[in-house]
């Protein structure tokens, strides 16, 4: 096989006519092409001898030098020692039915086994302190080394000259004006520079729908309610609207340890979470402020979507999972936007400390650039080694992402292949906020493009887990690649206009927001609850999850679901669409501006769901896909015993539920489909009794069924019933 760095140079050369071909002649790349994630590890870590400059320069304006006594940050980063174990590793740790399942390591552990050499790592040390550098940050893995200085050294050592620079979009920059020139004492240990070639400063991805101010309209009321409304300030969502919508479990109050973190590019009001909490009769739950690479953790002012991002994130997490013991904000108001979020992952896995991290930010692979993706690689590598979940917004502007660089991009880090990547939907709802339908978010309105990110990497090749599962269908229906990494992996609510109701006062108080930046913090806090259930029943947590996401459905029959339509009920048994809601209508394209790129359609119909660029596997259904990972174990060990049919004792609003004792059950899932007109409406519990009371029914339906999962590390059993309340 030709490596990687030259059959991803030829691609970029090509990649415009790629993705037209991809749409235009549906179908025509063969799939059985495997190129898997661990390939992707191993063929980047060549140290190079020069540094390109970003590629925004060119197409930016020159404002004029950088002042040369300007403190600035770089990250230095080095390679793995064994890059191709490191990846090897994780799929190990991340692959149901494998020894090393769940395994996860520790950041020493990590380090002592796969992280950069300790020498090169004290060689470069000694550098950079020789040079007048202050060390503002290290990692235990020894894979970068941030070091602070003025623009002036930094344009002496790099032979380099330092500008700033605005943006097609607006934006302001610095970069590099010309290539670096890596000093040759550090050439042979290092694997890239980060912040010298950057090109965006911050990349917050939240949108605003509405500015509803201090004193926002009524909330929604059954008589006033709309199919795109909610009960929250305005008729927005509220976290009780979206714990119905998406069935959130309730039982991460079996185990309240949960730490969820996010990556912010600035501080936060925590009178805005507060305010909040409290309209939402919401707990208060921990919120701790944590500085990256020694910023300050205060708000803002140049930028004040950084403020409502980060009470965003803070909201969403708490509000999906109120029983999470702590959210930690990891903060760099400081540094451009690769060294901020590079140290950010790289703190995260030192600290060890949260289970999940949300990112809610993002910039174009080609805006990004070889060296920062490469450096976020590893230290995401180092996190699904740690067991540690990330789940980051796939961007807002449609699969054009910023469209500067070419008319089709997808957004770092969404693209990386070790996180799940989150699209955004329009959410209908109908009565008492039940989900209705999810279509792909498209609000575009010239001049600007407003959808879900989405799309097809140039950069990293097809993941195992996507070459493997992903269906030819999928190719042929929805343009996606059977080559390199398709962009996102699930999806939830981002449209704006079915948006989020939260608060922030420098904002202008209370207000309606999207964007994928929603998407991603639900995600996180819904599997907290995932990973309260699994540590419930002993065993850790989700980690690096898509593995087991792409698979579902794939080692069991699912619950029947029913679809009661123009009164015909029919019992279909599908394919791992079935336990996320299908997205069967829209697109992420914009062809008033872009003619000739018209994005990515949603996934199959409706006895074909599938795959699409748009909004990945699905949108969250998170009753139906909660017992899934429950029951996602396969050791080699002793599986539990045999269910037999439970028994039902019906009320008419409530109803006992009993089995029999499973031998080896570490606990029980309990799923209840209820009754109505939504596809797959189900609702999950988790319990180590035998029995359980289930509540909230509607009398005299005769549409219920139950089934228990008796689970374990090693496996599973299960069993089911109809049953008819009074």
């Amino acid at each position: 096989m030709q490596d990687l760095p030259d059959r991803k140079s030829r691609f970029q050369s090509t990649r415009r006519n790629r993705h037209v071909s991809a749409w235009r002649q549906l179908g025509t790349a063969a799939l059985g092409v495997t190129i898997t994630t661990m390939i992707a590890a191993d063929a980047f870590c060549a140290a190079p001898a020069s540094v390109e400059i970003s590629p925004m320069v060119g197409k930016s304006t020159f404002l004029n030098p950088v002042a040369g006594d300007q403190q600035i940050s770089v990250a230095l980063t080095l390679p793995l020692s064994d890059p191709a174990g490191a990846a090897g590793f994780v799929q190990h740790v991340s692959q149901r039915g494998d020894p090393l399942f769940h395994q996860y390591l520790t950041p020493q552990e990590f380090a002592a086994r796969f992280g950069a050499s300790a020498g090169d790592y004290a060689a470069l040390k000694e550098w950079a302190t020789a040079n007048g550098l202050t060390i503002s940050q290290e990692s235990i893995a020894r894979t970068c080394l941030t070091v602070r200085g003025t623009v002036k050294q930094f344009e002496t050592l790099f032979n380099t000259q330092i500008n700033n620079y605005r943006s097609p979009a607006g934006d302001q920059f610095y970069s590099a004006s010309s290539k670096l020139t890596v000093p040759s004492a550090i050439a042979s240990k290092i694997s890239g520079i980060v912040g010298l070639t950057s090109s965006k400063h911050s990349a917050p991805l939240v949108t605003v729908g509405k500015t509803l101010g201090e004193n926002p309209a009524e909330a929604a009321t059954p008589e006033n309610k709309t199919a795109d409304s909610g009960t929250g300030p305005g008729g927005s969502y509220s976290p009780a609207d979206l714990q119905r919508a998406y069935f959130i479990p309730t039982f991460g109050n079996l185990d309240k340890t949960a730490v969820v973190a996010v990556f912010e590019q600035g501080g936060f009001t925590e009178s805005d979470v507060v305010k909040f909490l409290d309209h939402n009769k919401l707990p208060h739950r921990k919120v701790t402020p944590v500085s990256v690479n020694g910023s300050p953790t205060t708000v803002v002012t140049s930028d004040l979507r950084i403020e409502l991002e980060a009470v965003l994130d803070i909201d969403m997490v708490i509000g999906t999972n109120p029983d999470v013991s702590e959210v930690r904000v990891y903060e760099d108001s400081v540094d451009p936007f690769p060294v901020a979020l590079l140290d950010a992952l790289n703190q995260v896995a030192d600290d060890k400390v949260a289970e999940i991290l949300s990112i809610s930010y993002g910039a174009d692979e080609a805006a990004q650039g070889d060296a920062a993706m490469n450096a976020e690689q590893t230290a995401i590598t180092e996190l699904a080694a740690l067991g540690i979940t990330v789940t980051t917004s796939s961007g807002d502007k449609g699969a054009y992402g910023d469209g500067t660089l070419d008319d089709y991009n997808v957004s770092d880090p969404a693209s990386q292949p070790y996180v799940t990547g989150v699209g955004g939907t329009t959410l209908l709802t109908g009565p008492h906020q039940a989900w209705s339908e999810e279509t792909v978010w498209n609000s575009s309105t010239p001049p600007a493009t407003a959808a879900t990110g989405g799309g097809i990497s140039w950069y990293w090749p097809i993941p195992t887990y996507q070459s493997t599962t992903v269906s030819p269908y999928y190719v042929t229906y929805n343009g996606g690649s059977s080559t390199y990494r398709n962009v996102p992996d699930v999806s939830a609510v981002g449209d704006p206009n079915t948006g989020v109701g939260v608060y922030s006062k420098v904002n202008g108080g209370w207000l309606t927001v999207g964007g994928t930046s929603v998407g991603a913090p639900i995600w996180g806090g819904y599997l907290s609850i995932i990973n309260a259930g699994l540590k419930y029943a002993g065993l850790g947590t989700l980690g690096y999850f898509n593995p087991i996401l792409y698979n579902i459905g794939y080692w069991v029959r699912p619950f029947v679901v029913k679809l009661a339509k123009g009164g015909i009920t029919t019992d279909y048994y599908g394919n791992p669409g079935d336990f996320l809601y299908p997205i069967f209508y829209g697109n992420n394209g914009d062809t008033t501006i872009y003619p000739g790129y018209p994005g990515y359609s949603a996934g199959g119909t409706l006895f074909q769901p599938a795959y699409c660029n748009a909004t990945g596997c699905g949108s969250l259904f998170g009753g139906g896909l909660a017992a899934q990972l429950l029951i996602s174990g396969l050791g080699s060990g002793t599986a539990p015993g045999a269910l037999s049919a439970p028994k039902v004792t019906p009320g008419t609003t409530t109803a006992v539920v009993k089995w029999n004792a499973a031998t080896a059950a570490a606990a029980y899932a309990v799923t209840v489909q209820t009754p109505g007109y939504v596809l797959n409406d189900v609702k999950t519990y988790i319990t180590k009794a035998t029995s359980m009371k289930l509540t909230d029914l509607v009398p005299h339906d005769s549409n219920y069924q139950v089934t228990v999962w008796a689970f374990n590390a090693n496996g599973f059993t299960y069993a089911f019933t109809d049953f008819t309340t009074k």
